[in-house]
């Protein structure tokens, strides 16, 4: 398997099924997966693991029609306002804090990531399918015992931030009870903003082959590396940060950004940068115009894949989930 930025945007969209806090419907990603068209995005995709849900975070397993497997990870519940979403990523960030990368162990602590992200992690280390209660790391090594596992992992967001250090950490620990074991991980990341420091990013940057896609207009991506990046986004002739998000947004980034941690940039191998141009005329806030820039199905899905993204059946902007019919 190579990078294949098609098949990962299909995946990390279609992580957004079921937006509505911990309600999963395995049947929704079951029917999508399989209208992922084959061709480049390596349709038909099945649902092979999954969704399994932990405290909001979302992840499933998904084989494409080569043979090869995919991790894709939900980003953060936008709600439908990337104020609020951005506003979900600082707390889930927990960027004053940096706590020790430990896959594996260091002396010294030369890698480090945000607490946030750190903690986040362990929620997908507890994750466990709800069908067959196996975990994600037992069921993965199970694949990898039986072949040599080719393994896509992505997200949007901070589905793109928790697909970086998941791929970290399913390196460390795959092999750990059987050394033998063949395996190859492939990150994608669509957005995904900046949660470790230099030493993470330069040993990531050097162990894998890595795909990232960030439009030189959206905000997730500046944090926690390019804070001051924010506070100028936008402005005119677009909508100004500091005009219509003032107390919200723009004077706790001011605040941070005199103390907050170093946090540094990974550099792809294959980056993948574009710029959408701010429409001011139609967004006449500083939050829709960041929407906007941010949205998977608006900007990178089409992005990625040439085409428009279709819709999905279970997006709910209440944080209710909406009943659908149960299968018999």
């Amino acid at each position: 398997m190579a990078l294949n930025k098609v098949a990962a945007a299909y995946l990390s969209y279609f992580a957004y099924i079921d937006d509505a806090l911990d309600t999963v419907q395995p049947g929704d990603f079951i029917t999508l997966l399989k209208s992922v068209p084959s061709g480049a995005a390596n349709g038909p995709w099945s649902l092979a693991w999954g969704p399994a849900v932990n405290n909001g975070v979302l992840a499933y397993v998904a084989q494409g029609s080569d043979g090869s497997y995919a991790l894709a990870f939900r980003g953060t519940d936008v709600d439908g306002s990337v104020a609020g979403a951005f506003e979900n990523v600082l707390a889930d960030a927990d960027a004053v804090f940096l706590v020790p990368w430990l896959y594996p162990q260091q002396a010294g602590a030369p890698q480090q990531i945000s607490a946030g992200i750190n903690d986040a992690l362990a929620l997908v280390i507890a994750l466990t399918d709800p069908k067959t209660d196996l975990s994600l790391l037992d069921y993965l090594r199970g694949l990898a015992a039986k072949q040599n596992l080719q393994l896509m992992v992505t997200g949007h967001s901070l589905g793109g931030a928790l697909a970086v250090v998941a791929t970290a950490w399913l390196q460390d620990q795959l092999p750990k009870l059987n050394a033998s074991l063949k395996f190859t991980l492939w990150p994608h990341t669509f957005a995904a903003p900046t949660m470790w420091t230099a030493g993470f990013a330069t040993a990531f940057a050097k162990n894998f082959t890595y795909y990232a896609a960030v439009n030189g207009n959206d905000i997730v991506p500046m944090g926690w590396a390019n804070l001051t990046g924010i506070l100028g986004t936008y402005s005119p002739p677009g909508p100004v940060l500091k005009d219509t998000n003032y107390y919200s947004i723009y004077l706790p980034l001011e605040l941070l950004s005199a103390t907050i941690p170093t946090y540094t940039s990974i550099v792809p191998s294959n980056p993948d940068l574009f710029t959408v141009a701010p429409i001011a005329e139609a967004n006449d806030s500083w939050t829709a115009e960041a929407g906007y820039m941010h949205s998977m199905q608006l900007q990178y899905f089409p992005h990625a894949t040439g085409t428009k993204a279709p819709p999905l059946p279970g997006v709910t902007k209440t944080g209710v989930a909406r009943p659908r019919a149960v299968a018999a």
